[in-house]
């Protein structure tokens, strides 16, 4: 999945589960939380595998449930020691999120569940046919997802597919843009005053 597709699924995951549990929308540390959690496993793997080629494929230890559990328990913990429980949960909500998608996005494809993606070590996949590095490995993927897109066949389904993503935006603006205006206080904070 694209990174956009695991923030959009698990934004929308996330917001059900504030207005039905808390009554209320997310909040904006929490959707910088969750924003960032639902990118987490690709951001652990992909530059380990891509760049380092420590794992002959993209999902290694940061899409294991092994590391997951326990990594979301130690976010969780510290964030109810800030009393900030509300962001353990959104991480914790993106983390679980992202490997969820990565479970059922073979099936949308005919392909079967892929409980294999996050059964790292125990299960291994085999390594890429070539070595083209982050660089070459992004912009294969950029390049396949284009080719595909535009294809006159595709049309449909892409049209599908960006009525969703446009829902998940709908909903995120129905929310009040949360994260906007704490992006925009940590943007002010960091920058060098004049």
């Amino acid at each position: 999945m694209w990174p956009w597709e695991h923030l959009a699924f698990g934004y929308l995951l996330y917001s059900a589960w504030t207005h039905v549990a808390w009554r209320r929308s997310p909040r904006g540390a929490e959707a910088l939380v969750l924003a960032l959690a639902t990118q987490f496993p690709d951001l652990v793997d992909k530059p380990l595998s891509w760049g380092l080629g420590l794992f002959p494929q993209g999902y290694a230890i940061g899409h294991s449930v092994l590391f997951a559990v326990p990594a979301a328990a130690v976010v969780a913990a510290v964030a109810l020691r800030h009393d900030r429980p509300d962001v353990g949960v959104a991480f914790a909500a993106g983390y679980v999120s992202h490997l969820a998608a990565d479970v059922l996005s073979p099936a949308l494809k005919g392909q079967g569940l892929g409980f294999e993606r996050v059964l790292w070590p125990f299960v291994t996949f085999e390594g890429y046919e070539s070595d083209v590095g982050f660089a070459g490995r992004f912009t294969l993927y950029v390049g396949r997802y284009l080719h595909e897109v535009t294809q006159p066949e595709y049309l449909p389904f892409l049209l599908l597919y960006l009525g969703m993503l446009l829902a998940v935006v709908g909903l995120w603006v129905l929310d009040g843009a949360p994260g906007i205006r704490s992006l925009l206080g940590v943007l002010r904070s960091r920058s060098p005053d004049v």
